[in-house]
């Protein structure tokens, strides 16, 4: 099987195959199609693809490393230069602290400024109603919120 890199239309074919989701196979769905035979995930079957027989055995983890890299590339790691309040808020929020207010706001808009959390808007809770990790900032958590230093000097 080649090492290919697939595109996020290609790996989300090949999400809804893993799960079994068969479909007809449409006009639009044919290049990310074309991309797994190439990478020799699957192959034609008259008017469907099924999956190689090394593709079906790896097909999990062909997912995982494909998923990972899309996430890795959709935002640039975070900065690390982050103000007191915001790593102390970055700390509460992954002990479960998740509530947002008005008083922990700025820390919140501070860190999504660095890349490490995406505000999410939500119908109730309006906007920024919660925030969530970007991939690069669930990575590097502990080394942002400074957390292997605190138990350091304990």
């Amino acid at each position: 099987m080649q090492t290919v890199t697939l595109s996020e239309s290609a790996v989300a074919v090949l999400r809804l195959e893993i799960k079994g989701w068969k479909k007809r196979v449409r006009d639009q769905d044919l290049p990310a199609y074309r991309e797994l035979v190439a990478a020799g995930i699957m192959e034609p079957e008259g008017e469907r693809f099924r999956f190689t027989e090394r593709g079906w055995s790896r097909r999990e983890t062909i997912l995982r490393e494909e998923e990972e890299r899309i996430e890795r590339e959709r935002y640039e790691p975070p900065d690390g230069d982050l103000s007191h309040s915001a790593r102390e808020q970055l700390r509460r929020h992954l002990v479960g602290d998740r509530e947002v207010n008005e008083a922990n706001r700025p820390a919140y808009r501070e860190l999504v400024a660095a890349r490490v959390m995406i505000p999410v808007h939500t119908f109730l809770g309006g906007r920024e109603a919660e925030f969530r990790l970007t991939y690069w900032g669930f990575q590097r958590r502990h080394e942002l919120a400074r957390i292997a230093r605190a138990r350091e000097t304990e």
